[in-house]
């Protein structure tokens, strides 16, 4: 019976453990996160904005402070590679290959989140709490069969499975098989 290489991707949104952080950083994605809602909801309010701007946005146009700025592209860089550190570790024995596709933190996206929006304070200091991580992967695992609907839902399974320990939250934003073929059997 021929052997079958059926791949996943896979795109998570990962928010890491405090404990994580405060063993390894000075500075607490919290307490950054909580200034810059102050210094940003300022400016927005300042500029008469009817938006909250991505991170990128005051890198060029400046409005809040560099080195707060500074701190967030700091934990952001320490975040995205202890998540891709902890995803190899833990699933690098489920499947044959991981292939990071994208990694992006999500304090430096657009906010869905306008000025005036109820609990919009509390939205935002979720956003730009630099502590959440979305990836883009491709698992490709050798199986006997080439299904890959099922492919899809063990993948899904066993990721959330042996990744649930190592976050705070783990979500599986889609997963779609994405190629198959045959292995010969040696």
């Amino acid at each position: 019976m021929p052997l079958h290489w059926n791949s996943v991707t896979l795109h998570l949104l990962l928010r890491l453990p405090e404990a994580a952080f405060e063993r390894h950083l000075a500075a607490s994605p919290y307490v950054v996160g909580e200034e810059l809602v102050e210094q940003i909801s300022a400016h927005v309010r300042r500029e008469r904005l009817g938006y909250y701007p991505a991170l990128d946005y005051f890198r060029q146009q400046g409005g809040i402070d560099p080195e707060l700025l500074a701190a967030a592209e700091d934990i952001g860089w320490f975040a995205s590679s202890l998540a891709a550190e902890e995803i190899r570790r833990r699933l690098r024995p489920v499947f044959s290959s991981l292939v990071f596709e994208s990694q992006q933190l999500v304090a430096f996206t657009l906010p869905g989140v306008r000025p005036g929006q109820p609990n919009a304070r509390d939205a935002l200091l979720r956003h730009y709490t630099p502590d959440q991580v979305k990836v883009g992967l491709r698992a490709t695992s050798i199986q006997r069969h080439a299904d890959a609907e099922a492919m899809v839902g063990w993948a899904r399974h066993l990721t959330l499975r042996w990744l649930q320990d190592s976050f705070d939250s783990v979500e599986i934003r889609s997963a779609e098989a994405s190629g198959r073929g045959s292995a010969e059997k040696s």
